[in-house]
């Protein structure tokens, strides 16, 4: 029987009335330039099921129309609709997994990924009879394997079997607890083709907005990219202090990767056999979180590797954080593994501001935190120097909007991200700047929800808030709620913490550091 694991598209992008003026779905492209890893992982390990047929969906690429037709068409052979959704793309997800049940009211649909890690209890009550289990956090694969298994040989699904998996157990939700499993490795490239012709939709989009930009940047032409997991975690995980806008839920382990270097070198063997030369490392941040594995990466490379020219060699790109790459041992290791790409948000605007997004490595109670937040000006500046004498191109990223920001505060931040592009010349290939979104399981999202909570962060900076009855009325609208209008809770945020400023203000500033960049011959959304 078939299982479909399906990465579903943005709501906004495939339903009517869900609203894009901000996040309007052609800025963020990214998604369907490359395979999706996530489903890719799930499909490659449900091949040890016996009976079980795989199907990897990616609705991001495939027109949706082609997606619901084959639910319908094959639904009496369908066990299972395995849906991973964000914020983003949840209602769609909701909307395939109705649709699904319609037509086979047996097929068993489940949710897993950010979304619903984040409001488990929201998306299971609302949405009983449409999702019938849902799986918490990232160390699910296991889990996820032995429940299918359960389910294609007809047994009950036993409460305390399959950690991460959340359910309602008559009119009460149960959450097994979580557990720590290795990084799934082993994974099939041919299930991306293997029921729609994904590859010539990828290659398309790979060709048409990566391929030309990376050769005029670096003169090297590459063909098709995929992600890549060696590691995946970030620093700022370790002691629960995420930037305030980072909605990442890591689930039970803050930092997991392959056990040495040899194995990181077989992963990207793997994929640059299967055809990939441009390979998208997913680990949140590389340089301080997985410091030691990249070290002895570099130390031992492989005979494939070295027996190839530098031109032949696959290109890869990942994150850092600038207080990273500020060290220049940690960029030449990067460049000596064969990164010339990095994803890098700058922490640009005062302290204060800093302070307000979670951005230093110390959390705002203790003593060095405002130190810890006027050194990290000097950091993005020491990273750009350190990217651009190690031959690796930046795509920087900004993000404009924190808790008690107002006019002033905006006025000083976009300065300081206008001196840093200026700084950065000859380092930064592209950029991007957003409004901040407070995503179901960031800080900002549960201030959006508290007003206590805002305003006890807020007296901590000494910044000054709005009406407190008008944040409460705010935070009524979405307590409880399962389907996330973004647009919607961004304006609200805005509103509720930010004195004096609304939505098209951050958006106004937004478009006046992209055009900055612009004048400066900076690659925007690139």
């Amino acid at each position: 029987m078939k299982v479909l694991v399906v990465s579903p598209p943005n709501s906004n992008t495939v339903l009517d009335g869900v609203s894009c003026t901000v996040t309007r779905p052609e800025e963020h492209t990214d998604w369907s330039d490359f395979p999706n890893l996530g489903i890719l992982t799930l499909a490659s390990a449900l091949r040890s099921v016996p009976g079980v047929d795989p199907v990897y969906i990616d609705g991001t690429v495939m027109p949706w129309p082609e997606v619901l037709a084959y639910v319908e068409d094959n639904a009496g052979d369908i066990l299972a609709l395995c849906v991973s959704a964000l914020t983003a793309t949840y209602e769609a997800g909701l909307h395939l997994c109705a649709a699904a049940k319609r037509v086979n009211s047996r097929i068993v649909t489940i949710v897993g990924n950010d979304h619903v890690t984040a409001l488990p209890r929201e998306c299971l009550s609302s949405q009983r009879g449409v999702i019938d289990y849902a799986f918490i956090g990232n160390e699910v694969v296991g889990s996820l394997v032995d429940l299918i298994a359960t389910l294609r040989g007809g047994g009950a699904v036993a409460g305390g079997v399959y950690p991460g998996l959340a359910r309602f157990d008559g009119t009460d939700m149960t959450v097994q607890p979580q557990r720590s499993e290795p990084v799934y490795t082993r994974i099939d490239y041919s299930l991306i083709d293997a029921v729609f012709d994904h590859s010539s939709l990828y290659d398309g989009n790979f060709g048409s907005r990566v391929v030309p930009t990376f050769e005029h940047l670096t003169g090297r032409r590459v063909t098709a990219g995929m992600p890549v997991e060696i590691g995946r975690g970030c620093i700022k995980f370790a002691r629960n202090d995420a930037c305030s806008f980072c909605s990442i839920q890591f689930g039970g382990m803050w930092r997991n990767s392959v056990p040495d270097g040899e194995s990181a070198w077989e992963v990207i063997r793997s994929a640059h056999a299967s055809g990939y030369d441009y390979l998208y490392l997913t680990a949140d941040e590389l340089p301080l979180t997985f410091g030691r594995l990249l070290r002895e990466m570099v130390g031992s490379p492989p005979g494939w590797w070295a027996d190839l020219s530098e031109d032949d060699r696959p290109v890869m790109v990942g994150y850092a954080r600038a207080d990273g790459l500020s060290d220049e041992r940690h960029a030449a290791n990067l460049r000596a593994l064969g990164v010339r790409q990095l994803m890098v948000g700058l922490d640009a605007g005062t302290p204060v501001s800093l302070q307000a997004m979670r951005k230093p490595l110390v959390s705002i109670r203790e003593s060095d935190s405002r130190f810890r937040a006027e050194k990290m000006f000097d950091h993005n500046v020491k990273a750009l120097q350190s990217a651009k004498n190690n031959g690796l191109l930046l795509k920087v990223g900004f993000v404009i909007g924190h808790l008690g920001m107002d006019a002033a505060l905006m006025r000083e931040n976009i300065d300081s991200m206008k001196a840093l592009l200026a700084s950065g010349a000859g380092a930064i290939a592209s950029l991007d700047v957003e409004v901040l979104s407070p995503e179901p399981g960031s800080l900002d999202f549960k201030m959006l929800l508290d007003p206590a909570l805002a305003r006890a962060n807020a007296d901590e900076l000494a910044l000054s808030m709005p009406s407190r009855q008008e944040h409460e009325l705010r935070a009524r609208k979405w307590r409880g709620k399962d389907i996330i209008d973004r647009e919607e809770a961004m304006a609200d945020y805005v509103e509720s913490v930010m004195p004096g400023l609304t939505l098209d203000d951050l958006a106004g500033a937004r478009a006046e550091v992209r055009d900055y960049g612009k004048q400066l011959g900076v690659t925007v959304g690139g």
